[in-house]
């Protein structure tokens, strides 16, 4: 089997050429210019005492989602295609490059996937391509965005990313869509959700009363490789183990650091002081803004996910949060009594 994946560096993309590469597939994987595959051999090691061996075998291409001519040339006689990459920011500067990177490269995949009359597609979006439901309502695949005013770049980048596979759907071809909710799984500490693993080992004292759907990376990767050579097509699936609080999530991963749990409620008061010294630090030093009026939104609403048709479809049990979390806690301390 040929699989071409892209986004491999990142997170959900390194597990899953794991994963693949355990199934003995031959494997291309696309990473920019100025990516760091040692991310990805890392993740690799995590998982497997084979992990030098098994990523020794990825073919990794240079180049670039918006360059036609590299993805269809990558994807000659290739059966499968995983499409993970997905440009991620929340810096307000970046908002429409945001967008136009990412459904110009998911055309791209499309197109070139049309082109080369590849068997299955599996395009990786997210809970928030879809809308928002009523209190007290789960999210569905049959949950549809009408606002697009108050929701993020990358939000409406994964709408209109999805209606490029849609297209390409009633253009002929095969392919399936998946919306994970909350991504957990070990990876660049300092970037993504491991990042939350590193912020309650550093002292996390506040807490929101949020809540959403969380997964563990591992059963993402394993539902698209399943899905993808399964007989399914022109289908999303919501991806989502459990839904839980983020002061929840927070407390699992304070035990199992032994750190101390946060204690103190941020209310909506407290997070839009911390918001405005955030966007001083921001416009100060051009870092990442971790506070914006769509993650204040999002910390302190319930966001429920229901995960009935992906359980249905494949039969499929998820790893339980709290397991997910321990596992990921464990990687991370052996990691940093090693350093």
């Amino acid at each position: 089997m040929n699989t071409f994946v892209t986004g491999g560096t990142g997170m959900t993309g390194a597990h899953l050429l794991l994963k693949l590469a355990e199934k003995g597939y031959n494997i291309t994987a696309l990473k920019r210019e100025n990516s760091n595959i040692e991310i990805p051999r890392k993740i690799f090691n995590y998982h497997s005492d084979k992990g030098d061996e098994l990523f020794s075998n990825i073919n990794w291409i240079t180049g670039d989602l918006s360059d036609y001519n590299i993805l269809d040339e990558a994807m000659k006689n290739v059966d499968h295609v995983y499409h993970t990459a997905a440009m991620v920011s929340f810096k307000p500067a970046d908002k429409h490059e945001l967008i136009r990177n990412n459904v110009q490269g998911t055309a791209n995949i499309v197109n070139a996937s049309l082109m080369n009359r590849v068997k299955k597609l599996c395009h990786v979006s997210s809970v928030a391509a879809l809308g928002e439901t009523g209190k007290g309502e789960e999210l569905t695949e049959d949950t549809e965005k009408t606002d697009y005013k108050n929701v993020s770049g990358y939000a409406v980048s994964k709408h209109r990313s999805e209606r490029e596979v849609w297209r390409g759907i009633a253009e002929g071809l095969n392919a399936v869509i998946v919306n994970p909710s909350i991504i957990l799984g070990a990876g660049n500490w300092c970037y993504g959700s491991p990042r939350m693993i590193k912020s309650v080992w550093d002292g996390l004292d506040y807490y929101t009363k949020g809540e959403n759907g969380f997964i563990d990376v591992r059963d993402v990767v394993k539902t698209m490789i399943l899905l993808t050579e399964s007989d399914i097509n022109e289908e999303r699936f919501i991806l989502s183990a459990e839904n839980l609080s983020f002061r929840t999530v927070f407390n699992f991963t304070a035990d199992n650091l032994n750190k101390k749990r946060a204690s103190k409620y941020a209310g909506n008061f407290m997070l839009h002081t911390l918001k405005t010294f955030d966007k001083l630090r921001y416009y100060i030093s051009n870092k990442e803004p971790r506070l914006t009026k769509h993650t204040l939104h999002s910390a302190q609403q319930i966001h429920t996910c229901s995960n009935k048709k992906i359980k249905e479809a494949l039969d499929y049990e998820f790893i339980p949060i709290d397991k997910s979390i321990e596992d990921i806690c464990k990687i991370f301390l052996r990691e940093f009594n090693s350093n």
